[in-house]
């Protein structure tokens, strides 16, 4: 009974998906033939990729979450209509998510639950989150996969393979686009699977128990189902609006994730890797809320010492210790020329800001829009480098982060503090 359901479900998705892509495409063949017509103009599409993925869930919202994070890259009013889905999915009735939670508690939740609001506070692109009272008067969370999503999901990866190139519209490089389709192929793998997620939680707030200024939810292992994770609430502010609290905060925020980001990977050995705004919120003392566990990648020490060297050798400008280290990474195709003028941009680039005791001025100096300048050097070295997929998620957390210290626009000491986390992590 379930295929006889899913079939139709999984091809009206491809066939509005499809659709969605053939309306950008011929929109934008449509401008560029236009006579008279300088530029294109990209808010018709932003709004109805907006419209589509928010509506689709799954796979396809999850892709636009991760294109959003693109700022300064795509067409401004792509990336704006984009951005609207971090915070702005809309929420399936609690009528349609009730009979998973009765298959999964029984017909009597208040025998495990005081309250569950019906109104969800939160949805993203694989389930929604519901404000819950515990019998004890805990104030928790639940957050409920959606109905079928697994199955959606399976259906959704194989026709995105097929329309992934259409993404070459959006001037995206090749390489990009296969980094992008394995990134969320893992992405969506590992937040399906909620008892993963319950560990990997349970392990953060182990380790970092006594951190100040950190807040993470604490799972309720006693309540969690198969499609339910259950969480103590750890209200916040949204990241995304956090342009509006006051320096001071800010400064204090970038601080903590910096050297958050510092100890997960130079001590923890694990890395929280889905970094976008939605992720994260933040208290008017300036702590800094994490939630959403469902991509973590691992870090081994290998490669964790590959991306050292690549720092050590952007701060020393140094070309031949870049060579080692992105081979050390794996991102260099074996034989193939060195791009040694890319090498160099890099140099001039990331140097100054990498020197110790140099703040990076994260709202003087937004370096994305230098590192446009950079394209024709990337492309021109497309046939020496090669996406490496262990370094997919991390190359994505730290281009993700970069974006939320831009939000922050304060100056950190970032050479200094990543120094101080490499020091204590081969204490």
């Amino acid at each position: 009974m379930t295929k006889k359901t899913a079939a139709p479900s999984a091809l009206g998705r491809f066939l509005r998906l499809a659709g969605t892509g053939t309306r950008i495409a011929g929109s934008l063949v449509g401008q560029q033939l236009r006579p008279g017509k300088s530029g294109i103009d990209w808010q018709p599409v932003g709004d109805l990729l907006s419209s589509v993925l928010g509506e689709m869930k799954g796979p396809v919202l999850k892709l636009g979450q991760l294109a959003s994070q693109w700022e300064g890259v795509l067409p401004e009013p792509v990336a704006q209509a984009l951005a609207q889905l971090q915070n702005r999915v809309p929420a399936l009735p609690f009528t349609d998510l009730q009979p998973q939670l009765q298959a999964v508690y029984g017909d009597e939740l208040g025998l495990y639950f005081q309250s569950i609001e019906e109104q969800p506070f939160a949805a993203a692109s694989l389930g929604q989150v519901h404000r819950a009272v515990g019998l004890d008067g805990q104030a928790l969370v639940l957050k409920v996969q959606y109905p079928g999503i697994a199955e959606i999901c399976a259906a959704d990866m194989r026709q995105l393979r097929r329309l992934m190139p259409l993404g070459r519209l959006f001037r995206a490089p090749k390489a990009k686009l296969e980094g992008v389709y394995l990134e969320l192929e893992a992405a969506i793998a590992a937040e399906l699977d909620y008892p993963a997620e319950m560990r990997r939680m349970q392990r953060f707030n182990t380790y970092f128990a006594d951190w100040p200024g950190l807040r993470i939810p604490v799972p309720q292992a006693e309540l969690c189902r198969p499609g339910v994770l259950v969480l103590t609430e750890e209200p916040g502010l949204p990241f995304a609006e956090v342009a509006q609290a006051s320096a001071e905060v800010r400064q204090r925020l970038a601080l903590i994730l910096v050297r958050w980001l510092g100890a997960q990977a130079f001590d923890l050995g694990l890395l929280h890797a889905d970094p976008h705004p939605g992720n994260f919120a933040y208290t008017a003392a300036g702590e800094l809320v994490v939630y959403d566990f469902g991509s973590v990648q691992a870090l081994s020490p290998e490669l964790r010492d590959a991306y050292v060297q690549t720092f050590r050798a952007l701060q020393a400008r140094d070309s031949e210790l870049l060579e080692n280290a992105f081979q050390a990474m794996g991102t260099r195709q074996p034989s193939s020329s060195v791009p040694n003028g890319l090498y160099r941009r890099m140099h001039g680039l990331l140097g100054p800001l990498l020197q110790p005791g140099e703040d990076w001025d994260f709202a003087a100096n937004p370096i994305h829009q230098k590192v446009m300048a950079l394209m024709p050097n990337v492309l021109g070295a497309l046939g020496s480098l090669q996406p490496s997929p262990s370094t997919l998620l991390i190359n994505r957390t730290l281009e993700g982060h970069y974006w939320n210290l831009c939000r922050l626009a304060v100056a950190v000491p970032v050479a200094d503090l990543l120094d101080e986390q490499m020091s204590a992590g081969t204490e």
